[in-house]
């Protein structure tokens, strides 16, 4: 957690509500300190399984490119 807390420039406090705060936003499904190691532990939502969808690019032609020609 210290290292946590010292890259956002938060204190000990602040990074704990912030990660609560994540939570209720569903970002990770639950966190945790552990204080004797002083380590922090979350658990991400599962993936949807579902089809993933394809970004299609516009096709470029030449009158694009050069539009005299």
């Amino acid at each position: 957690m210290d290292i946590l807390t010292s890259l956002s420039g938060h204190s000990p406090q602040q990074t704990g509500e912030l990660l609560d705060r994540l939570v209720t936003t569903d970002t990770p499904k639950a966190w945790h300190h552990n204080r004797a190691t002083d380590e922090g532990h979350w658990q991400l939502q599962p993936q949807p399984q579902g089809p993933t969808r394809a970004c299609a690019l516009p096709r470029w032609r030449a009158e694009h490119l050069n539009p005299e020609a």
